[in-house]
């Protein structure tokens, strides 16, 4: 896998988010966030589906590049299959139901997109390796407080957050909030 930098993923978000401003649900309105189901399903292409991945809730979406089956788990618990397709992002259900988690959802879905887009425009490099050829699963806080050991997972939170995040909206907001202060003040 390449090792990207900032800068490079940031470039690669751009033009996500470019295509995302561009689509015909967005295009004319004023845009304060990115919807991120909106950016996977209308611009990646992708399937976006709800299951429970784990007994705890520790597995917090997953994706693949292939056609292969996942354990996921009904909501009585019991274990069942559920087939991806390499087109497909698999999000923890309850991620869908609980309003306050709605920004872990979001970067969820995100994060997994990423892979995907990692994909499309690596084909040839990224996936390759044993460990990253078959699902990619987000857990709750793996990346939290460690150096950077798996470069895969980096870049994708880096593009998910770049994507979700993007420095015009946040600029355009503080610019905004910074206004509305000084004028009320």
């Amino acid at each position: 896998m390449k090792h990207l930098s900032r800068y490079d993923i940031k470039a690669i978000a751009g033009k996500y988010v470019q295509a995302y401003m561009a689509l015909p649900d967005v295009r004319n309105t004023q845009i304060y966030r990115i919807d991120p189901e909106l950016l996977l399903e209308k611009v990646l292409g992708l399937n976006v589906e709800y299951q429970h991945l784990s007994y705890d809730g520790s597995i917090l979406g997953m994706t693949s590049f292939t056609e292969l089956g996942v354990q996921v788990f009904e909501d009585n618990d019991s274990e069942a299959f559920f087939f991806l397709d390499g087109k497909t992002v698999l999000v923890e259900k309850e991620l869908n139901y609980d309003s306050k988690l709605k920004g872990r959802k979001n970067f969820t879905l995100m994060h997994e997109g990423s892979h995907q887009i990692f994909k499309m425009l690596f084909p040839n490099d990224y996936g390759i390796t044993q460990k990253s050829a078959g699902v990619h699963y987000y857990k709750a806080n793996s990346e939290r407080d460690k150096p950077i050991s798996d470069w895969e997972e980096w870049q994708a939170n880096t593009l998910g957050a770049a994507i979700l995040l993007p420095e015009n909206l946040i600029k355009r907001e503080l610019c905004y909030v910074f206004y509305r202060r000084n004028k009320m003040g």
